[in-house]
């Protein structure tokens, strides 16, 4: 997915936000924002928006010397998240489709997000799994789950790896075998591997980095390691929006589970699914592009 016009007006807001969490000196905001709005220009539309914004973000912490100024954010997320994990699995459990809960409460779990141009109700999202999937491709990711695939589960928002869990849970039960990937550093309010060890996910399964600071999965800058355990993944698991703008028009066997918290990328589905009835907040579970499509 390309950077688009709407994303530009997003990258100020984003790059406000950050400056106010790094400095408490209006003056150095102010600063911050017109470094960053003399930046877009030189804007690639051709990459990602995660691939043109970490621009940004690393040029505030560069300036202010903060590296993490979302942390508080981040730990308040986890704690909440962890609050209600024995209820949400035991929601789960109750079920006639456990599989399908999970991965509906793990979709749902991506309004914990800092960096989304919409912030959504969590209380709402997160008391229960009953919401219909607007782009619905859960049959096929069935079938691929069938034959106990490798999968490489790519984590995104902090808080939201909770949800996470609790389907890497039901996958590692059907046979799966399951690797879980972070950022490899911090940007915004995406869990690392700190994260990852708070929330219990190294309990169940390895825990990498992908070797990029970028709020999203870039092939280009991803490490070796992290590309080899792409390419010979059965089935990629892929979370959240920032992971789906990366990844959209990579072929691979990939199924996109986010909830739509912008505009570009609300268009950029609705060009696609135009009768699905696609609007803000609305969950997503989609099969990317295969080999050969």
């Amino acid at each position: 997915m390309q950077t688009g016009n709407d994303c530009l007006v997003c990258f100020l807001r984003q790059s406000l936000a950050t400056a106010r969490r790094s400095t408490t000196d209006p003056q150095e905001h102010w600063r911050l924002v017109g470094e960053v709005g003399a930046m877009l220009a030189d804007f690639d539309p051709r990459l990602s928006p995660p691939e043109n914004a970490v621009r940004y973000y690393r040029l505030i912490a560069e300036r202010t010397g903060v590296a993490d100024p979302y942390a508080q954010e981040k730990k308040e997320s986890n704690l909440y998240a962890l609050g209600l994990e024995h209820r949400t699995r035991a929601l789960i459990q109750r079920e006639a489709d456990p599989l399908l809960a999970a991965a509906q409460f793990a979709i749902n779990a991506n309004v914990l997000d800092y960096g989304s141009q919409y912030l959504l109700d969590r209380e709402e999202a997160l008391a229960s799994c009953q919401q219909p999937l607007i782009v619905n491709h859960y049959l096929a990711l069935q079938q691929q789950l069938a034959g106990k695939p490798n999968i490489l589960y790519l984590a995104d928002n902090c808080g939201e790896i909770v949800f996470d869990k609790l389907l890497v849970e039901l996958l590692l039960a059907m046979g799966c075998k399951v690797t879980v990937a972070v950022r490899q550093s911090p940007i915004i309010n995406d869990a690392t591997l700190e994260d990852a060890i708070t929330c219990g996910l190294d309990r169940l399964c390895p825990v990498i980095a992908n070797g990029a600071d970028a709020p999203g999965t870039p092939l280009a800058n991803c490490s070796a390691s992290f590309l080899q355990h792409f390419s010979q993944a059965d089935c990629i698991i892929s979370k959240g929006m920032g992971n789906f703008e990366c990844l959209s028009e990579v072929a691979a066997p990939i199924f996109f589970l986010f909830t739509v918290k912008c505009t570009a990328v609300l268009a950029h589905l609705a060009h696609r699914f135009p009768e699905a009835g696609l609007r803000i907040g609305a969950p997503v579970l989609l099969q990317g592009q295969r080999s050969g499509q």
